[in-house]
Formats: C-alpha cells, sequence, structure tokens
C-alpha cells in the first residue's frame, strides 16, 4: 500500500507543475497589456511613466524566462505574490475566503452522501415499484433544480413563513458554531440536493450492476442474509464510480458556486474569481486556478486512495 501511495503522490507533481506553466502562458498570451487595460478601466489618462512603474513593480518589465523562473521560484514557497486589485498578498485574499467554501464544500458532500448512497440503493433493491419511481423523481428534480433558484426559495419560505432570515455577515465556526451553521447550512443544503442527484442515480445503477453478477446470486443461492450480502458483497463492489462522482463534485464546489455564493451574500472562492477576472487582476486569477487545480489533483489522489482501500486488486497492480 505505501509503494501505492508513493506512485500517485508522485505522479501528482508533474500534473501540478504543467499546470503553472500552462495558465502562466495563457495569462500571458491575453491581447493587449494587461498593465493597460487595468488603467484604463479607471476612464482617465494614464502617463506612460505611471504604466512603466506598475509594469516594473509587478516585475512585468523582466524578461519572459525570468519571470517564468520567479514565478516557480514563488510557487515552491507559497508565494503567489501581490493582488493588482487590492495590493494585500494573494495568499491573504484567498486565506480569508477559502474556509468558507471549503466548509460549504464538506458540507453539501456529507448531505449528498447522506442522502444519494441509501436512497439509491432502497431504489435498486426496490427497483420498479413506486419507492423506485420516488426516489427516481427525487433526483431528476435535483438534477433539473438550479441550487441558486432552490436557494432564493429557501430564504423567501424563511422570511415570509418565519420571518426570519440567515445572517448577513460570515462567522468563523470556531467563534459562534451556531451563527456559522445557521447562515451555511442553507447553501450546502441547496448545493448538496443537486449534488446528491447526481450520486443518487450513479448509486442506483452501480448497485443494479452489482446486484447481477454471478457471485451475488452465489451469495443468495447459499442462504446468506440479504443485509449481508448488500454491505460485505454489493456495496463495496458498487462504491467505486459513486465515489469517483463524489469527489469530482466535491473539488466543483470550491471554485463553481459563483451564483449560490451571490445569493446567500457569501464572499467565497467562487466570487473571487469572477473579482479578479472583472479586475484585471492576473496575479490572483493565477494564483486561483492553481488552487483549483490542486484541489481537483488531491480530491482524485484521495479518491485512488479509497479505490485501492475497498478493491485490494487495483493496489497490487
Amino acid at each position: 500500500m505505501l509503494h501505492y501511495l508513493l506512485k500517485r503522490i508522485l505522479l501528482m507533481i508533474p500534473t501540478i507543475l504543467g499546470v503553472a506553466v500552462v495558465i502562466f502562458v495563457l495569462m500571458r498570451m491575453l491581447p493587449g497589456d494587461i498593465v493597460e487595460m487595468r488603467l484604463a478601466g479607471e476612464g482617465s489618462y494614464v502617463q506612460q511613466e505611471t504604466i512603466d512603474n506598475e509594469r516594473a513593480k509587478l516585475g512585468l518589465d523582466k524578461p519572459m524566462l525570468q519571470q517564468f523562473t520567479d514565478y516557480m521560484w514563488g510557487l515552491a514557497h507559497l508565494d503567489f505574490g501581490y493582488s493588482m486589485w487590492t495590493g494585500r498578498p494573494v495568499t491573504y485574499e484567498i486565506g480569508v475566503r477559502f474556509g468558507l467554501s471549503l466548509q460549504i464544500a464538506i458540507m453539501s458532500t456529507i448531505i449528498a452522501v447522506l442522502l444519494a448512497i441509501p436512497l439509491g440503493t432502497l431504489a435498486a433493491l426496490k427497483q420498479d415499484t413506486w419507492v423506485d419511481y420516488g426516489v427516481r423523481i427525487f433526483s431528476i428534480a435535483g438534477l433539473a433544480t438550479p441550487s441558486f433558484w432552490l436557494g432564493i426559495m429557501i430564504i423567501l419560505a424563511f422570511l415570509v413563513v418565519f420571518h426570519w432570515t440567515p445572517p448577513m455577515v460570515y462567522t468563523p465556526i470556531w467563534k459562534d458554531p451556531w451563527a456559522n451553521l445557521s447562515q451555511l447550512i442553507w447553501p450546502a443544503l441547496a448545493t448538496g440536493y443537486r449534488y446528491s442527484a447526481v450520486a443518487t442515480r450513479m448509486t442506483r445503477s452501480a448497485v443494479l450492476e452489482v446486484l447481477r453478477e454471478d457471485y451475488i446470486r452465489t451469495a443468495r443461492a447459499k442462504g446468506l442474509w440479504q443485509q449481508l450480502i448488500l454491505r460485505r458483497h454489493a456495496l463495496k463492489n458498487a462504491m467505486l464510480p459513486v465515489i469517483t462522482v463524489v469527489g469530482l463534485e466535491f473539488a466543483f464546489l470550491l471554485g463553481g458556486l459563483v451564483v449560490t455564493e451571490q445569493v446567500f451574500n457569501l464572499n467565497g472562492i467562487g466570487k473571487l474569481f469572477v473579482d479578479a477576472v472583472t479586475q484585471y487582476d492576473y496575479t490572483l486569477v493565477q494564483a486561483l486556478v492553481m488552487i483549483v487545480a490542486t484541489v481537483f489533483i488531491v480530491s482524485n489522489f484521495v479518491v485512488d486512495v479509497l479505490y485501492a482501500w475497498l478493491d485490494p486488486r487495483i493496489r497490487y497492480r
């Protein structure tokens, strides 16, 4: 198992380096001068001396190879430079928002898993019954309902029925757990419902496929209990594609909740991404792309480890 883990970790390094090279090249292939576009957005005449000073401040007056060397050296030390928009360190801008987005992603994943696995398994066991049809309607409705619209409906329902609105100012969970959960449980529920719809359908399909295998029929012929067959033989094999969906969706949630964050007035990574693009802050955009890409890579690594834990044949190969 240790050899398998080391091999998977070593495979992550060239992937991260490749993402760093691609985002560096793409940001410098943008048409026009990024400094001129940013300063021109203020609507006033800017002297060439001001543009040159800004370029020197950001290191854009250096040769491309030296810029790339400085950029990679900064990545090695987790130094992403300074934001062109706010002037503060990029690590600070991301750090104050990353915890919020990470907590929503974790809460949404927990909600989705708690809904998807029991419902998907139940639908597979009760195939073509009213239970199966009910679960399929539940999952299709989740796929068809945008999470931001569901969030608006949740806010309106609490406002009209209970005359209550969630707190508008983010409170870290270690300061006031109740205020934190009362604010983040609703976006997590709205997002987790749609998330669970995808995982529920995948669980149902995977369990149905496994239940048709010969070793399941053999276990039934030997007289084993249905719960034992399901827990020991069926679910472990059926969970492999479900884990893939859960891992990819979790990584997407960290940077893809732009509209949901806007609805619930949350200043997370997704909103920061949009603001960075709007403000022509390419140093911040580079760092955010690296953060999101790293989360995807780490999520895939965790999925691979869970694969090897559930199916020993994978790590033995």
